[in-house]
């Protein structure tokens, strides 16, 4: 039997972390971002938004190697779609 593969940091920050208040902290962030970054830091997640490379980079806070990183507008359409959920 092969064992469980973790989860990636964006599927457990989306499922776990995510409320209505940090969907609309961050959705509100990648609209106003033109230049520059923005880093918030959650309960067990970190978020990197970074106009410059046009990512968005998910961090686990346990544990420093486990990282998520993908284009800010993916990002983006994850967090809106979350929303009804």
């Amino acid at each position: 039997m092969i064992a469980d593969m973790p989860r990636p940091p964006l599927d457990e920050f989306l499922t776990g972390e995510l409320n209505n208040f940090i969907r609309a902290q961050l959705l509100t962030a990648i609209e106003q971002l033109q230049t520059g970054r923005r880093y918030f830091t959650y309960n067990t997640f970190n978020v990197l938004l970074d106009a410059e490379a046009d990512t968005a980079t998910i961090e686990d806070e346990l544990d420093v190697d486990r990282q998520s990183t993908l284009v800010l507008e993916e990002f983006r359409k994850l967090l809106r779609a979350t929303e009804d959920s």
